[in-house]
C-alpha cells in the first residue's frame, strides 16, 4: 500500500535572506520542533534520517523510517526522498524550501510530499479487506496530522532561530 500527502505552506520570518537560507538548509534546526518525528538526524553529506510513528491496527505501533538527501540550492534546498525496503513499511519525504525577500525579512516557502509504504497481507476475505481498509484509514490520518503540524513546527523553530540570531 502506498499513501501520499502533499504539504505546502509559507513561513514569514525577520531573518535576512542569508540567515533564512542557512536555516532551511539546517534540517536539525528547522525541524527541531517537529515533535511528530523521532530520531531526526542529518550528516555532513546531507543525508537526513528520522522515524515517523504510525499506529496501524495489524502491526501495532510502528516507526517508519525515512531517508532523504538534502541538496542545497541558491535559494534554499531540495529534499530528495530515498527508497528503503523496511518491513512492514517505510516512508519517503521529498520536497523543497525556497527563501525569497519579504517586507521586514524573508518568506520561507515549503513544499513536501510524504509517502507511506506498507507491505500488507493479501486480503481475500471480507475480514481481511476490512482490516486493510482500517490500516489505510489510520495511516492516512497520520499523514493528515503530520501535514497539519508541519507549518507550526517550522514556524516555531524559525522564531527560536530568530531569537538566537538577534541576540
Amino acid at each position: 500500500m502506498r499513501l501520499v500527502r502533499h504539504v505546502a505552506f509559507d513561513v514569514f520570518s525577520t531573518l535576512d535572506r542569508a540567515s533564512a537560507v542557512s536555516f532551511v538548509r539546517d534540517v536539525r534546526r528547522s525541524l527541531s520542533h517537529a515533535e511528530f518525528l523521532e530520531r531526526l538526524d542529518s550528516d555532513a553529506e546531507g543525508i537526513v534520517t528520522a522515524q515517523l510513528p504510525v499506529n496501524a491496527a495489524l502491526f501495532g505501533q510502528q516507526k517508519l523510517r525515512f531517508r532523504s538527501r538534502l541538496v542545497p540550492t541558491p535559494t534554499g534546498g531540495v529534499l530528495e526522498g530515498l527508497e528503503l525496503d523496511d518491513v512492514p513499511g517505510w516512508a519517503r519525504v521529498s520536497g523543497d524550501a525556497v527563501v525569497s525577500a519579504a517586507p521586514g525579512g524573508s518568506r520561507l516557502r515549503y513544499r513536501f510530499e510524504i509517502e507511506i509504504h506498507l507491505a500488507l497481507p493479501e486480503a481475500e476475505r471480507w475480514g481481511g479487506r476490512a482490516l486493510v481498509k482500517m490500516i489505510e484509514v489510520t495511516a492516512d490520518q497520520v499523514l493528515r496530522r503530520v501535514g497539519e503540524r508541519f507549518p507550526d513546527a517550522v514556524e516555531s523553530a524559525a522564531r527560536a532561530y530568530e531569537a538566537t540570531v538577534a541576540a
